[in-house]
């Protein structure tokens, strides 16, 4: 009994950290980018950018939440684990000049603390540029 009272707490919040996580929607990162975006300046042409950046998602088991080519905007997703809330990558596409930005962010799907997500980002992150690296030019 005395072990079902100190767990009960912990499974109840766990069961409501899961439940806020499903709930999230990345609908929200269409109009309001996230603060503290990661950004990679490219010469290559805008769809072979896409279509590394979606190469990437599927090679990488990332989901696909939102995809909209002509607007710029690509979020991916993580999903919830064991050892992670989950997370949406926004991916902001944008001409600049002669050059394409690319601004790169994380949100969590629940409440995340620490270095966790900014290690993420800069994996994830990481991963673009290197196929990026790869795609030759068009």
């Amino acid at each position: 009994m005395e072990l079902f009272i100190i767990f009960y707490p912990i499974l109840i919040f766990i069961f409501i950290i899961l439940a806020v996580s499903t709930m999230r929607s990345s609908n929200r990162l269409l109009t309001k980018k996230p603060k503290n975006l990661f950004p990679i300046i490219s010469s290559k042409k805008h769809q072979v950018i896409i279509k590394t950046i979606i190469k990437f998602a599927a090679d990488k088991k990332y989901e696909i939440d939102h995809f909209d080519s002509e607007a710029g905007i690509i979020i991916l997703s993580k999903p919830l684990s064991f050892f992670s809330n989950g997370f949406f990558f926004p991916i902001y596409i944008t001409q600049k000049n002669d050059e394409i930005l690319i601004e790169i962010g994380i949100v969590s799907k629940a409440v995340q603390i620490g270095l966790i997500p900014k290690r993420n980002l800069e994996r994830f992150t990481n991963g673009i540029k290197a196929y990026l690296f790869c795609v030759e030019s068009e």
